[in-house]
Formats: C-alpha cells, structure tokens, sequence
C-alpha cells in the first residue's frame, strides 16, 4: 500500500492552479497512491481539473466539510472500503486551514482495517509558534490513539507539520507510542521535503530546483502508531513537473500491515 502526503501550494502568491494542475495530476498518476493526502487545497483549486480528474480513479474523505474550505482533504482508491471519517479543525490557532481530516478504511483484497489521518500544522516561527504545533501534535496524537483503540487497527499520518525532526514535536508523538515510518524503511531517500517556492523563468513558467538540504530539514512527516507496520521505501519525490508545481515535494512511503 503506497501513502502519500502533497502539499499542492495555495494560489496566495501570484501562482495560479492552472498553470500546475496538470504537473500535479501527472504526478499523482506517476506513482499511484493508494492513500493521498493533500494540504492548502483552496477554493481555486476546489474549482479546478485536479480533484475532478482524480475521481475517476479516487474517492474523497473532508471535501464535504463547510461548502469546500477544508484545506486538508484526502484520497483513496475506490476500491477500498469506506468504513468512517471525519474532520476536526487544530486548536490554539484562529487559520482555519489548519486541520485533521481522517478515514478509516478497509484493504479491497484482504480483511484488513487501517486510518490515516491527513493534517497541515501552524507555520510561524519563534518559540510561541513552536508551542502551538507542540499542541498541535498532542491533538494528531490523541486522534490516533482514539481510532487507534476503537477501531483495534495501525494508524498513519501525514501532512506539512512545520516542523524539523529536532522539534518537541516529535518527543510528543514518541511518548505517544508513535513512530517515524522512516526510521523503519529499507530504502530511504535523505533529502528535504521542502524545496523553496518555484520562480518564473524568462518565459513566465514557474521552475522549482533541487534542494541541497538534508532530511533534518524536511518539515513534511509519514508517521504510524501500531503493531506489524512494516515500511519498504519512504521518498521525496523530486521529478521535476513535482519540482515546478510546489514548495513541497510530494511524500511517500510503501507499507504492509501484519
């Protein structure tokens, strides 16, 4: 089962979705998710090609939410089985595009249920800002641990955090029983996950680029709580339509479930 996390860009910064639908949708059929999770989906792009295209082969959970301002809705294959979701916005912040959007699925081939939550953290820097995402991270956690225990399954989650590795975020998600999924995979890419806003060539067309940061600076996370989970690969994808489209490279990772 692959999962992925994509931060698409929100058209705040003189960067249209219509220029980068077709980058992103072309990317997402690229690699096939089976779970995708998106943040900063605005009412442009509510509005575009993207989410259309996808739902010949995707279903939604959270685009039903509040007439279309949930800026953090997921996909999944239609051939998995729906069993609940929901959305609750992240406290200690007034952004109300900063929110968890869950569902609870079952593996179209074998008895297996699983949740995943998508979230996109509080972004300003200074020590206040990073005691918000602190909170943050308790309310991703103790949703996990709530679908964790009622539904007896592995929870995943992922999304922009805001946040590097040395963060008290991840001392909370540690005390909580919670795992980086790259820390288990057998094939890892070490680079960051965010790569700075693409810029307009000579012919006004947005080009991203590589970035030379490592993984400590990577601020977009695929994390799991649960026995069996099992991580073959976890990737930043770095194509460069992935490249031109966001800030963010798109995340994914590879997992079974025992």
């Amino acid at each position: 089962m692959r999962i992925m996390t994509s931060n698409i860009w929100g058209d705040y910064f003189n960067n249209p979705v219509e220029d980068r639908q077709d980058l992103l949708y072309d990317v997402f059929m690229r690699y096939q998710p089976d779970i995708l999770g998106f943040q900063e989906v605005t009412k442009s792009w509510y509005a575009s090609d993207l989410l259309k295209r996808l739902s010949a082969e995707y279903a939604f959970a959270g685009t039903e939410v509040c007439n279309n301002i949930n800026f953090v809705p997921l996909a999944y294959k239609k051939d998995y089985l729906l069993l609940a979701k929901g959305y609750e916005r992240l406290l200690y912040t007034t952004d109300r595009s900063k929110a968890i959007t869950w569902a609870v699925l079952k593996h179209p081939e074998e008895d297996k249920v699983f949740a995943v939550c998508n979230t996109h953290f509080w972004w300003k820097s200074g020590p206040e800002h990073d005691l918000v995402r602190t909170e943050n991270a308790k309310q991703l956690a103790a949703v996990m641990k709530s679908l964790h225990e009622k539904y007896d399954c592995p929870v995943f989650a992922f999304g922009d955090m805001n946040t590097v590795l040395s963060s008290d975020v991840f001392k909370v998600y540690a005390e909580n029983g919670i795992q980086h999924l790259y820390d288990l995979a057998k094939k890892k890419k070490d680079v960051s996950s965010h790569h700075g806003d693409p810029q307009p060539d000579e012919n006004g067309k947005l080009r991203g680029k590589k970035t030379p940061k490592g993984r400590e600076f990577s601020i977009d996370h695929i994390i799991g709580m649960g026995d069996g989970i099992q991580v073959t690969e976890y990737c930043v994808v770095e194509d460069q339509d992935a490249l031109d489209a966001t800030d963010h490279s798109p995340v994914f990772v590879d997992v079974e479930v025992n």
